[in-house]
C-alpha cells in the first residue's frame, strides 16, 4: 500500500497507457480484419474513435461481435481508468469545498501561510505533527497554483490550499473582499516567501485592508520571514511609522536566527561557565559574594561564517556577555574565534552590521581551510574554547571539522581542567540540514568509547527549527508582555503589584522595545540561575520607593554593593542588544535616541544611531547627570527577573 501511494501517479499513468494501447490494438484488429472495403484514413478515424468510446462507459462493437482479446480486456479495463481519474478530480474538488465549510462553520484557531516553498510546507507538516488533536486549522496561500496531486496531498491533511495572486497591484474588488474575509477568520498570518520584499510587499497590502466587522480591531499576530538586515530595517520603520490603525502585531523571523536561537535556549553557553562557578560555591571555596568576580565568560569558536554563522554570533552576543565583572584572566569579556578562508570578509560583515563589536567582545580569526593542520595549531595558541558550533554549509565540511575539533577537545581537555578549571564537557553544535541522525550516532559511539570531554549535538534541522514555537516566538511573546507588565508595575508601584492593561502596555511599544523586552526574557534563565546562587536580595518595596531620587539611591547602592553588581551587569546586557540593533554609542546631553549621527572615538568615526544611556562604564554612567537617573530602571529589572523566576518555581521565596 505504502508502495502505491508513493508511486500512484507514474503506476496509474502507465496503467493508463496499457489500457490505451489495447484498446486501440484491439480495435484495428477489429476493424482490419471483420470490416471489408474501408480506406486508411476512415480506418484509424473508426479505430480511435472506437478506442474513446470504451473510455466512455459505451463500446462501439456489438455485443454478439467476435472481437479480438485486446479489445475485450480494453472494454473493462477502460471505464476502470475513467472512474478512477474522475475520482480524483472529483476528490480535489470535494475536499476543497468540504474544507471551506469546515472553516466557516466551526470556530477554531487558524493560521494562514502565504507562500508555498521547501519550508513553509515543512512548517505546515510539523504544525499538524504538533497537533494531534486538530485545534489548529491551517491554510495556505499560493501565488502560482500547485499541481493538482500535491494540491491534494495538502488537503487531504486539512491544509486549505488557495491560489490567490495578492501581489499585483491591479487586484480587482474581488480579491480585497477575499482578503478581508479570511483575515477575519484567522488567528495568526504568517508571511513565508523566501523574498523578504515580496513578504513586505502582502505586509503592506494586509495592514491597508479594514477588518470585515467595523470595531474589530483585535491584534492578530504576523510572523514575516526577513533574513535581510536592510530589508528588516526598512520593515520595522515602516510598522513603527503606520497610523491606519494596526491590526497585526509584527513579528519578524529568519531560519538562521531561528536555529541559533533554538540552539543556545537548549544549550545555553552559560552552563559552563556557571556550573564552574556553583561547583566551587559548593565546595566551599568560593563565597557567594564572589561569584561575579570569580565567574568567566564564554569562548566561542564558529567554524564557517555563512548565513548560520553569523546568527550564531548575533546570538552570542546578545546571550553571551554573562558577566561585565569577571576577574578571570583571558575570560574578561566574551570571546569569539572564527575559523573561515576569507577572514577579510568576515572582518567586513561584522564591522558593517556591528560597528562597535570591539564593546561586545573580543573578536579572533583563523585564516585557514578547515582541512588545514594549522587549524588546532592556532587553537592551542588560544585559551580553551568553552563552547564549539560549527557552520559550515556543506555537510562533508562540517564532519571533516568536528572530526579536527573532537581531536582537540580530546587532548585540550587535560590543560582546560588543570589550567583553566573547566571541568564540564565542550558544547560541540553542527548545523545540519535535514536530518541530524549522523550526529547522534556519533554521539552513542563517542560515549561508548569513554567520557571525551564534549558533548555533540545537531542544530538547524527542519523538523527542529520550523516549529510553532519558533516561527511565531509565541511563547517568548507571552513571557515578554508579562515582563514589560511587571517591569511598568514596578517603576509606578513599589509593592510589585501587576497593573491592568498589559496588552495596552505592549501596543504602546514600537517595535525596538519590543526587540528589547524580547532579549530581556531571552536572558531571564540565565539570571535565574545566576541569583539562586546569590544571597538574598533587599527588599524591592523599601529600595524602589525610597530610591527614586538619585543622591538617595546611591547612597542604598552604597550599602547594597551586591545589588549595584548587578544593575551594572544588566546595563551591560542593555548595551549589548542595543550595539546589536545598530546604535554605536553615546550622545551627551540628549534625552532621547538620535536617528542618524557620526562619533569619533580613538581616533576613529562611527555611523549610526546613538543613545545618552549607551555608556559601558558603570563609573561615568553613574557621574553622567542624565544617565544616572536610569540607574534604577536597571534594578527595575533585576527586580523583575528575581519575581519572574519565583513565579515559575525557579527560585525559592
Amino acid at each position: 500500500m505504502k508502495f502505491f501511494e508513493k508511486y500512484k501517479n507514474p503506476i496509474s499513468l502507465g496503467f493508463t497507457a496499457v489500457v490505451t494501447f489495447l484498446a486501440i490494438s484491439g480495435s484495428y484488429q477489429y476493424y482490419t480484419q471483420y470490416v471489408e472495403g474501408v480506406s486508411s484514413d476512415r480506418l484509424w478515424s473508426a479505430v480511435l474513435f472506437s478506442a474513446a468510446k470504451l473510455y466512455a462507459f459505451s463500446p462501439t462493437v456489438n455485443a454478439g461481435a467476435a472481437t479480438p482479446v485486446f479489445y475485450e480486456i480494453a472494454k473493462w479495463t477502460a471505464p476502470l481508468c475513467t472512474a478512477y481519474w474522475l475520482f480524483r478530480m472529483l476528490d480535489a474538488l470535494l475536499r476543497h469545498r468540504l474544507e471551506i465549510l469546515t472553516r466557516i462553520f466551526r470556530r477554531q484557531k487558524q493560521i494562514m501561510v502565504f507562500g508555498h516553498n521547501r519550508e513553509s510546507e515543512a512548517f505546515l507538516y510539523n504544525l499538524l505533527q504538533e497537533d494531534n488533536t486538530n485545534r489548529r486549522r491551517l491554510m495556505l496561500v499560493t501565488e502560482n497554483p500547485p499541481e493538482q496531486e500535491q494540491r491534494l496531498s495538502l488537503e487531504k491533511r486539512h491544509i486549505l490550499v488557495w491560489h490567490k495572486n495578492l501581489l499585483d497591484d491591479d487586484n480587482g474588488n474581488a480579491e480585497k473582499k477575499w482578503i478581508q474575509k479570511w483575515l477575519g477568520r484567522c488567528d495568526e498570518i504568517i508571511l513565508f516567501y523566501e523574498d523578504a520584499t515580496v513578504n513586505f510587499i502582502l505586509l503592506r497590502k494586509l495592514m491597508a485592508i479594514p477588518p470585515q466587522k467595523p470595531g474589530d480591531r483585535k491584534a492578530r499576530l504576523c510572523s514575516l520571514r526577513c533574513e535581510d538586515k536592510s530589508m528588516k530595517r526598512i520593515i520595522t520603520d515602516y510598522y513603527d511609522e503606520y497610523t491606519g490603525g494596526k491590526l497585526f502585531d509584527l513579528n519578524l523571523f529568519s531560519m538562521p536566527e531561528i536555529a541559533a536561537a533554538a540552539l543556545f535556549r537548549e544549550e545555553p553557553m552559560y552552563r559552563n561557565c556557571l556550573d564552574q562557578a556553583a561547583g566551587q560555591l559548593n565546595a566551599g571555596a568560593l563565597q557567594a559574594d564572589k561569584i561575579l568576580e570569580l565567574l568567566p565568560n564564554p569562548h566561542l569558536l564558529i567554524a564557517g561564517f555563512g548565513r548560520y554563522g553569523q546568527a550564531v554570533m548575533e546570538e552570542a552576543l546578545l546571550m553571551g556577555r554573562i558577566n561585565c565583572h569577571s576577574q578571570v584572566k583571558n575570560y574578561e569579556m566574551l570571546r569569539i574565534t572564527i575559523i573561515d578562508s576569507n577572514p577579510d570578509r568576515c572582518r567586513d560583515i561584522i564591522n558593517a552590521r556591528y560597528p562597535r563589536a570591539d564593546k561586545l567582545c573580543r573578536i579572533h580569526y583563523i585564516a585557514c581551510e578547515i582541512e588545514s593542520t594549522a587549524v588546532e595549531q592556532r587553537l592551542n595558541q588560544l585559551p580553551p574554547v568553552t563552547y564549539a558550533a560549527i557552520c559550515f554549509s556543506n555537510q562533508s565540511a562540517s564532519i571533516h571539522a568536528l572530526e579536527k575539533l573532537c581531536r582537540y577537545f580530546r587532548i585540550s581537555r587535560r590543560l582546560r581542567e588543570k589550567e583553566y578549571c573547566f571541568t564540564g564537557d565542550v558544547p560541540v553544535a553542527v548545523r545540519m540540514k535535514i536530518n541530524g541522525s549522523i550526529i547522534r550516532y556519533l554521539t552513542v559511539q563517542e560515549r561508548n568509547g569513554g567520557q571525551p570531554g564534549y558533548i555533540l549535538r545537531d542544530f538547524g534541522t527542519e523538523k527542529r527549527i520550523l516549529t510553532h514555537r519558533n516561527v511565531t516566538r509565541f511563547h517568548l511573546e507571552e513571557e515578554a508582555r508579562k515582563f514589560n507588565a511587571a517591569y511598568a508595575a514596578l517603576r509606578q508601584n513599589p509593592e510589585g503589584i501587576t497593573l491592568p492593561g498589559s496588552e495596552e502596555l505592549w501596543s504602546k511599544l514600537n517595535f525596538e522595545k519590543k526587540e528589547s523586552n524580547r532579549a530581556q526574557v531571552r536572558s531571564l534563565p540565565y539570571m535565574s540561575a545566576l541569583l539562586s546562587l546569590l544571597p538574598a536580595l533587599p527588599p524591592q518595596k523599601e529600595l524602589l520607593s525610597q530610591g527614586k531620587d538619585y543622591q538617595e539611591l546611591a547612597r542604598l547602592l552604597q550599602e547594597n554593593p551586591l545589588l549595584e553588581s548587578l544593575a551594572a551587569q544588566e546595563h551591560s546586557r542593555w548595551c549589548g542588544f542595543y550595539y546589536t540593533y545598530g546604535y554605536v554609542g553615546y550622545w551627551p546631553g540628549q534625552s532621547e535616541k538620535g536617528k542618524e549621527h557620526r562619533i569619533c572615538e580613538d581616533g576613529k568615526q562611527y555611523y549610526g544611531m546613538v543613545h545618552y544611556c549607551l555608556i559601558d562604564d558603570w563609573e561615568q554612567m553613574k557621574a553622567d547627570p542624565d544617565a544616572r537617573e536610569t540607574i534604577l530602571y536597571d534594578i527595575c529589572s533585576i527586580y523583575s527577573y528575581l519575581n519572574m523566576a519565583r513565579s515559575e518555581n525557579k527560585i525559592l521565596s
